[in-house]
């Protein structure tokens, strides 16, 4: 399979990184190494561009607008003349021949450098291959299964362990392309990167306010017994707790000595019990390569509980229990 690397040339000649430079060439240089490790990955999942558009958001709604048209329509008309840090860095999406890898060319400008780029990367090329091999259930297709309690919770946990196995297996390419290839150790401008995204991850696992937030709507479910707006509220509270746990949990078993502050917080807080049993069978798959998530599906279920939302099947299809309601068996 032919892998091209399409690096438009909008990204500017005197954009600088911190390393001395990353004009057009220096980006291919880069992308070439990813490119080749897709090729080596064709059976597997084929990609069939890797692009650094010049406008990142425009290319982004242009490729799958109705995803992206919230984005798209929020940035502003003036497209700074020097991209800056983007919120969103990468997107992959699908293509007659595979897929397009979309790197934003913020990441090619002084608030990153190579070593963080290597990551990031592999870490997207990573999601991709998960993609394949992770069970999800629930599909948009016409025909898609019932959205069941058993299937949201295996969707969820694949989707978390996707995560934290893309994670893990990127800073393992990048230390061994650094060890190996490079004979370099990792810039103190990625490591600074890495700490500040643990501490992000942390703060928002341990939030205080926002297991407030999930007591309130979990007392207003109570009373109001409105399920469904209920659902559309907790639902994305609880998956971003659970991402930013999952992201934590990733940085801990790759970094421990580095992490090392992170780990004690982690211990006192108020997090239930079931997130350290989540957090053990993510590392054991991840160090077995087994995709097979069928027992993480109970062990969500009942990290989830620990929030508050205890999902259920109702006649209507997925409901969730109120304080002092019983699972029927």
């Amino acid at each position: 399979m032919r892998i091209s690397v399409d690096v438009e040339a909008a990204l500017p000649e005197t954009l600088r990184g911190p390393e001395g430079g990353t004009g057009p060439q220096a980006a291919r240089e880069e992308l070439g190494v990813i490119a080749g490790a897709a090729h080596g990955l064709a059976d597997v999942v084929r990609i069939e561009r890797i692009v650094v558009p010049a406008d990142f958001d425009a290319t982004l709604a242009a490729l799958a607008p109705h995803r992206h048209a919230a984005r798209h329509a929020a940035r502003s008309r003036k497209t700074p003349a020097v991209p800056t840090a983007p919120s969103v860095m990468t997107a992959a999406i699908p293509a007659e021949r595979g897929w397009v890898l979309l790197f934003h060319p913020g990441i090619y400008g002084p608030e990153h450098d190579a070593h963080m780029r290597y990551a990031l990367y592999w870490r997207e090329l990573t999601r991709l291959v998960n993609k394949g091999r992770l069970p999800v259930p629930l599909r948009g297709a016409q025909g898609a299964p019932r959205q069941d309690r058993h299937a949201v919770l295996l969707t969820a946990v694949s989707r978390l362990f996707g995560e934290y196995d893309a994670a893990r297996k990127a800073w393992d390419f990048r230390d061994g392309l650094l060890r190996k290839v490079l004979r370099q150790e990792l810039s103190e401008r990625a490591r600074t990167a890495l700490l500040h995204a643990f501490a992000a991850d942390l703060g928002h696992a341990t939030s205080a306010d926002v297991r407030t937030w999930l007591r309130m709507l979990a007392d207003d479910h109570a009373r109001t017994g409105d399920t469904a707006t209920y659902l559309r509220a907790v639902r994305p509270l609880v998956m971003r707790i659970s991402l930013a746990l999952t992201h934590a949990w990733a940085t801990l078993d790759h970094f421990p000595a580095l992490a090392a502050p992170g780990a004690e917080l982690l211990h006192r807080a108020d997090l239930p019990t079931a997130a350290r049993d989540l957090h053990a069978f993510f590392r054991n798959r991840h160090v077995a390569g087994s995709p097979d998530m069928e027992p993480g599906a109970e062990l969500l279920a009942a990290l989830w509980a620990g929030f508050g939302l205890r999902l259920a099947d109702g006649p209507d299809g997925l409901a969730a229990l109120a304080p002092g309601d019983q699972q029927d068996d």
